[in-house]
């Protein structure tokens, strides 16, 4: 009996001994959790190329873009290139010299020769552009083709890689390419001698003189065709007291395919009135002049090469219901104009000429044409 009470002492001894041990300040404790990341949800803002401590924000040049990819050096330009979508991309031509962006081309596969920047081509879909945003080529592509690779073979063929959703390896075609033919020639520059240029002698301006390619040329095209000193001289002034000059700009809203196939755009149609330049370019970069400028809404339609098919304006006076006209089956955008402080002008997706301001726009378009 005394031998069953102290076996029953020292087993409850132990567990005693256990139990305390448990609590003991030597047992190993479990490491300290690492606190949570804190993030807003918020993205970073703006797609930012540096040069010589200065920032350059590339969705000022172009909204779309979403990530920067590559700065490469060409001569005396730096290639900026930005991510767009899987199949489209931006490229920035930056002039170390002058230190400002130059060009802006939305496309893909941009390559060029023996270091000249002068030389690139690139495709935007199935379409083949010099860098001054000429037409070369137009390739014949099923929807699940497309240009995955240019590739100068000399000065004058171009090797075009072709990928499919149906091959894995991709096909190559060599196309001939005359630079000569298919190269707009610029224009000869007006020579400024502190003589007064009379407006009907300032040139009708061209996408070239903004760099302009593909799509948006097409647009700015269309928009000049309606807006021009030819086609509306009424809005100048040729008694010698102004001396008038005028540049259309379209603000892009939204665009939707038509039941013909064509590409109907609205737009914020704006016309930007300069008056008594022609007396002011005594300074070609320090112009002396008055501004006005006119807008309206309206809808330009392209066919599938480019080409204006139609253009409707709205009218002073017009209803509700013309708005409605105009944005077609964009009803939404008509709804926000037509809403109590809404405005058509609040929309914008984008601005052709790509500018921060009609000043800039308009010395890009005095650099092009003039010099002292």
């Amino acid at each position: 009996m005394n031998f069953i009470k102290k076996t029953w002492l020292l087993i409850g001894l132990c567990l005693l001994l256990t139990a305390c041990g448990a609590d003991s300040p030597t047992a190993p404790a479990d490491p300290p959790e690492e606190p949570p990341v804190e993030t807003t949800g918020e993205p970073a803002s703006g797609v930012i190329f540096t040069y010589n401590g200065k920032d350059y924000d590339l969705q000022e040049r172009n909204p779309m873009v979403n990530s920067l990819m590559a700065e490469t050096p060409v001569g005396g330009v730096i290639v900026v290139e930005g991510h767009i979508g899987p199949n489209v991309g931006y490229y920035g031509i930056f002039d170390t010299e002058t230190e400002a962006f130059v060009k802006d081309i939305e496309g893909a596969n941009l390559t060029w020769r023996d270091d000249d920047i002068s030389t690139a081509v690139y495709n935007l879909h199935f379409e083949i552009y010099g860098y001054d945003g000429k037409l070369l080529k137009k390739l014949d592509l099923t929807e699940s083709e497309h240009i995955s690779g240019l590739t100068w073979k000399d000065s004058q063929r171009l090797t075009v890689e072709i990928s499919s959703i149906n091959s894995e390896e991709p096909e190559t075609l060599e196309i001939a390419v005359d630079e000569g033919e298919s190269q707009s020639q610029r224009p000869e520059k007006i020579r400024l001698n502190d003589e007064i240029i009379p407006w009907d002698q300032f040139p009708i301006p061209e996408p070239e003189a903004f760099s302009l390619t593909g799509e948006d040329a097409s647009l700015y095209k269309a928009a000049v065709s309606q807006f021009n000193r030819e086609e509306t001289p009424g809005y100048f002034y040729s008694d010698g007291i102004n001396t008038d000059m005028i540049l259309p700009v379209v603000n892009v809203l939204g665009k939707y395919t038509t039941d013909e196939g064509n590409t109907a755009y609205v737009v914020n149609f704006v016309k930007c009135f300069f008056f008594d330049i022609g007396s002011g370019l005594a300074d070609l970069n320090n112009p002396v002049y008055t501004t006005y400028y006119m807008n309206n809404l309206a809808s330009m339609t392209l066919d599938r090469d480019g080409n204006l098919v139609s253009f409707d304006e709205l009218g002073d006076g017009e209803d509700d219901s013309a708005v409605y006209r105009i944005c077609g089956p964009l009803t939404d955008l008509a709804e926000k104009s037509l809403a109590p402080g809404g405005s058509w002008e609040k929309e914008t997706t984008y601005r052709i000429p790509n500018v921060g301001s009609y000043e800039e726009m308009l010395q890009q378009y005095l650099n092009y044409y003039f010099e002292k």
